[in-house]
């Protein structure tokens, strides 16, 4: 514990922070070191050196700091002992009071903001050391105080220099352009369940004062667990009328029985949806929990809601290809040994509203419920319709509406400045746009299963047109099932283009990672993508390049001790 501390939260979570601000940062990728002497001058693959997160500071604000803060020591202590305390509260002693877990989904600096603002005090202080030993050798003092300044002014200046352009947020759309994606690939007056702040803030945003789709609602799962969220969705939003549910708020209610629903074997298989929630709406005491105090339970691990098919048919909500995926019962199977209050409200609606009013999950919430939606969902652009559709392999190709994705995406979304080349995009933007590229890769795939592959090259090059590598750098998880589809469709030449370019990128990663003795998962990730860009060509029929990329690929693995890549 004691070393997990040391090394981890103060030395990793809190003096790689610190440095970040007053020495320099390798890059703006997650788990990027801060940037030494070591550093400053080494040579770097180009999407490292050309990274705008890069930023050599030289460690002259932190030289600046140290020397303000030995000046303060000898000249005013009391008043260093307030700015020390400062630092330290503010700093490690934040440290130790957060407690901060193994992994974060995010770099934290931000939370020491207050302890940097004191190191600050020491760079202001330097400026009057530097003045103060001037005044020995010059005696003028307005000449000292000049030239003190212009030294001192030096931390500012390379700061500014190096981290105006990771800073600069000029011409960056897409989280707005993104949220309005997530709207448009729903259907009118849709309620749309998303998983967490950064999935639903951005849509709120575009509803609440850009006023999109204000005709449905987003709700966020987080929330959706209290009794106050559900009782908002009862009413009338904007356009969006009030959900439908079979429960009142009373059997919502913080602290009531339904909080926490854990399961319980009473000797079932199954358990009817809708005879289920009646049961909770007459608050049945048979469901009480044997070992919970006035709790109800889950009486078995799997809930069924009947489906009227024909009705189903009727409205419409089949999409081409799939009836002989519909189904008369969806059978939810429950993950893990309870169901919390919002996975209850979220059948609710599912149950009451009978198909009237459609429903989506994002990836995110799909992942967070602790019911099974994942084979009953269709993709129909960035979100997942729930549908009486069963997908007879919902961990393989997802099921995707190809009509309605195809027109949601190519004609109502937007990509505002994602090939500009000047626009920076952070580590979270790029993540963004990965997801992106994923919907569009998915969508290309069912229209080459539906046998369509006009539709299919239409897809994946206004993708590449929307979204080009010199906007959006192509990243190593999307490239190759875009060099696959790209074959697939006729476009080899530009299928061969990006393979050179992603192998020439792999290669320069792994030179810089086995020299500099990183051995992590990025080198195993772009051993990974030159083996699979080296299977491709193989199977497409360029045998020279799958040769040129297989030696590469060989003189990595021979130096890692890995076995040689097989021959194809």
């Amino acid at each position: 514990n004691m070393r997990f501390m040391f090394t981890h939260q103060i030395g990793w979570m809190y003096v790689r922070y610190f440095f970040f601000n007053f020495a320099g940062r390798e890059s703006d990728i997650q788990d990027a070191d801060w940037l030494g002497p070591s550093g400053w001058f080494e040579k770097l693959p180009q999407e490292l050196a050309e990274n705008a997160g890069r930023n050599n500071y030289f460690m002259i604000p932190f030289l600046l700091g140290i020397l303000g803060m030995f000046y303060q020591i000898t000249y005013d202590s009391k008043n260093f002992a307030v700015v020390g305390l400062l630092f330290i509260l503010l700093g490690v002693a934040l440290v130790i009071y957060l407690n901060s877990p193994p992994s974060e989904p995010r770099e934290r600096d931000y939370i020491y903001a207050g302890s940097y603002y004191a190191y600050c005090f020491w760079i202001g202080f330097a400026v009057i050391a530097i003045v103060d030993f001037l005044g020995r050798f010059i005696k003028n003092g307005k000449v000292a105080a000049i030239a003190a300044t212009l030294v001192c002014l030096s931390a500012p200046a390379v700061m500014a220099m190096e981290g105006w352009d990771d800073h600069d947020r000029s011409d960056r759309f897409f989280s707005v352009d993104s949220a309005v994606n997530y709207l448009q690939s729903c259907a009118k007056n849709a309620i749309l369940f998303t998983g967490g702040d950064n999935d639903t803030f951005p849509l709120w945003y575009a509803q609440e004062v850009e006023g999109v789709r204000t005709d449905m609602r987003v709700v966020v799962l987080s929330y959706y667990n209290t009794d106050w969220y559900i009782g908002q969705t009862m009413r009338q939003t904007y356009q969006s009328p009030a959900f439908p549910y079979t429960l009142t708020i009373e059997n919502y209610r913080q602290g009531g029985p339904n909080d926490y629903l854990l399961y319980q074997d009473a000797g079932l298989k199954n358990i009817d949806l809708n005879q289920y929630l009646d049961l909770l709406r007459k608050d049945y005491k048979g469901l009480r929990h044997p070992y919970l105090t006035d709790g109800n339970m889950l009486p078995a691990k799997e809930i069924i809601l009947n489906v009227d098919v024909d009705k189903i048919r009727s409205m419409g909500l089949v999409p081409k290809g799939m009836d002989s995926l519909l189904v008369p019962q969806m059978r939810l199977r429950v993950i893990g040994n309870a169901i919390e209050k919002k996975d209850l409200a979220m059948l609710d609606v599912l149950a009451t509203n009978n198909w009237e009013r459609p429903l989506y999950v994002n990836n995110t919430s799909l992942s967070q419920f602790k019911v099974d939606l994942r084979p009953y969902v269709v993709q129909e652009g960035n979100a997942y319709r729930i549908l009486p559709i069963k997908n007879p392999n919902p961990r393989g190709d997802e099921l995707v509406n190809t009509d309605l994705a195809f027109e949601h995406m190519t004609k109502k979304f937007q990509f505002r400045q994602l090939d500009n080349p000047k626009v920076y995009f952070s580590e979270d933007y790029r993540k963004f746009i990965l997801n992106q590229r994923n919907t569009f890769i998915a969508l290309a795939r069912a229209f080459l299963m539906e046998d369509n592959p006009e539709k299919a090259h239409d897809v994946i090059m206004f993708s590449l047109e929307k979204m080009p590598d010199q906007g959006i750098r192509f990243d190593r998880f999307t490239t190759i099932p875009t060099v696959e589809i790209l074959m697939e469709v006729g476009e080899k030449e530009k299928a061969i283009e990006i393979t050179k370019l992603m192998a020439g990128r792999c290669e320069s990663m792994l030179d810089y990672l086995i020299t500099s003795n990183k051995m992590n998962s990025d080198l195993r990730l772009n051993m990974a993508v030159l083996g699979e860009l080296q299977r491709l060509m193989y199977q497409y029929g360029e045998a020279d390049l799958a040769k040129d990329i297989e030696g590469k690929y060989d003189r990595f693995a021979a130096s890692l001790g890995m076995p040689a890549r097989p021959e194809q």
